[in-house]
């Protein structure tokens, strides 16, 4: 059978299972590739089919499946691959990790900011692992969700630019990690501090700190990407007033220590502007100079919280970091707490 026949005939994956059975596979790997070919070319478009003979995607099957049989739970194992035939212009890149959200187009993200994308093949199999890491089982129902990404993209082959690339990979994947782990503690922090708006002692009017509790409220409705948290304190130092990270305070990307925790000076930060006294806002909106290497590209949204002490004055900032999400950007300004009052006001005004 030719790669072209191939492309339209829904019996590859028992065509790819012979070729491996002719290659010598256990009877016990047999029953691997079983599974692993059901889930693997059921993500296989036709438009994709034709991009290998079964010779090939027996080869390739072969490969991922010797991949897959070790891997620490809580890390990704990343490879770049070049196909002997150098001709094809192509390498592969292949991931496995624990499933979750925003694998895909994180590292379509990654890649095409260099290269481009030719195809990719994403299973999510059932895999059982023992303490180790040791693949035990796939397919089995009781077994942890796992993500199997395979994409072919330009060739790669510099063996710097290969380790460069699985590199800024697992940074980003880390990321992911990092942020989903701590999704639902960001968001019950923005919840959290809604409730407490109304109690805490601000120099604003009750109004504007109902705008601001709803705006909270807002955000945690699907309105925003949680990916970092982290809360910081003002302090005195050498006649400047600083912004100190608060140790163990570190939520998503923000978990691991910044790459230097001394305090900052105010005017250095995008929360330069913290009020001294009879503030209007008691949240800071505002673009990070930091893009984003999970789920979107594009610089990462800021959002500070202020708490504030008897004369008035900025004592500590909440931070957030992350992405508005589609549904933010689809919404009626006049829709948005915060933002629809200044668009009352424009409107006003005109």
């Amino acid at each position: 059978m030719n790669a072209t026949h191939a492309a339209n005939d829904p019996s590859l994956p028992s065509v790819v299972l012979a070729e491996l059975k002719m290659g010598g596979f256990s009877p016990e790997r047999l029953g691997e590739a079983q599974v692993f070919c059901e889930a693997f070319f059921a993500r296989v478009g036709g438009g994709d089919a034709h991009l290998h003979t079964p010779v090939q995607w027996a080869a390739l099957v072969g490969s991922l499946l010797e991949f897959m049989q070790q891997r620490q739970h809580g890390s990704a194992s990343v490879r770049v691959l070049n196909p002997a035939d150098a001709n094809s212009g192509r390498s592969m890149l292949q991931i496995v990790t624990d499933d979750m959200p925003f694998l895909v187009d994180t590292v379509s993200m990654i890649v095409s900011a260099k290269l481009q994308i030719h195809a990719v093949i994403h299973p999510v199999l059932k895999v059982t692992r023992d303490a180790s890491g040791k693949l035990l089982s796939l397919g089995d129902a009781a077994g942890q969700g796992e993500s199997l990404m395979h994409f072919e993209i330009d060739r790669v082959a510099d063996a710097a630019e290969q380790e460069q690339l699985t590199a800024h990979v697992e940074a980003a994947l880390d990321d992911v990690r990092a942020a989903v782990s701590d999704w639902s503690a960001m968001r019950d922090k923005a919840l959290a501090i809604a409730n407490e708006l109304p109690q805490r002692k601000l120099p604003i009017d009750a109004a504007s700190v109902q705008e601001a509790s709803e705006f909270m409220n807002w955000i945690a409705a699907d309105n925003f990407t949680f990916l970092g948290y982290r809360e910081y304190e003002v302090a005195d130092a050498e006649g400047d007033r600083v912004l100190r990270a608060i140790d163990a305070s570190g939520l998503g990307i923000l978990r691991a220590n910044e790459r230097s925790m001394a305090p900052r000076s105010l005017r250095t930060l995008a929360a330069s502007e913290l009020p001294q006294s009879g503030s209007t806002d008691a949240i800071i909106l505002t673009k990070t100079n930091a893009r984003s290497h999970v789920h979107r590209a594009g610089y990462m949204d800021y959002i500070g919280v202020l708490q504030f002490g008897a004369d008035g004055r900025a004592v500590a900032e909440q931070r957030f970091l992350g992405l508005f999400s589609s549904n933010a950007y689809m919404a009626r300004p006049q829709d948005v707490p915060l933002v629809r009052h200044k668009v009352e006001a424009v409107l006003a005004r005109s």
